[in-house]
């Protein structure tokens, strides 16, 4: 029997529509998955940084966690769950491809304040070149991050999200989260700053 949430009443809570679907209810899942899916793309997304991607991994999660709804003991919220599951998923995918992005940093010491701005997708042809060079110097500074640090990194600056929610997610103290993001940024400062000192110097000329 379909789901009808009448605009008078509530929507039903998670937990009532996980006992549903562990009772057979299959349209009840599907509000789940209505009700959390632009939340895990995002994550996804966040991490992986290609939608089709990003889209595939939700798909994934989803699955996974449908399959395994039944060991879901509610000790935390069904999104910390989905949220999990997503980031493992978008770990697997990073571990089989390269990832490559466009952003540069400021050199602002603060890890809160640095600033990752994506390059005109629509640029000059001066613009361009300058974008496939920042490539290349983004590529090198990815590789020096171990696979922790790249979750952790690329939740804060792209999903926003806090470094104690992060702290959950992975199932790790504050500060060892903290400290992870601390020698990501640095670590993809050093990398940058060559890239930055002759970018700066061609501009000037």
């Amino acid at each position: 029997m379909a789901i009808r949430v009448s605009q008078f009443n509530e929507a039903p809570a998670d937990q009532e529509l996980i006992a549903r679907t562990l009772g057979g209810d299959g349209s009840a899942f599907a509000v789940l998955v209505e009700r959390f899916q632009r939340k895990i793309f995002r994550v996804a997304y966040a991490i992986v940084r290609d939608e089709t991607e990003a889209d595939t991994i939700t798909q994934d999660t989803f699955i996974q966690a449908y399959t395994h709804l039944a060991k879901f003991q509610g000790r935390s919220e069904l999104e910390t769950w989905l949220t999990r599951i997503a980031i493992n998923r978008s770990r697997d995918s990073l571990r089989r491809r390269k990832f490559v992005s466009l952003f540069t940093g400021s050199a602002d010491d603060d890890d809160r304040t640095m600033l990752f701005e994506p390059v005109d997708e629509r640029p000059d042809p001066e613009r361009e070149i300058m974008a496939r060079q920042l490539r290349v110097a983004i590529e090198k500074a990815e590789r020096t991050l171990s696979a922790q640090q790249k979750i952790i990194f690329r939740l804060r600056h792209y999903e926003e999200r806090p470094l104690e929610e992060i702290a959950v997610l992975l199932g790790l103290a504050a500060g060892t989260v903290r400290a992870h993001l601390f020698r990501a940024v640095h670590k993809i400062r050093k990398e940058l700053a060559e890239w930055r000192v002759q970018h700066q110097g061609n501009s000037d000329e």
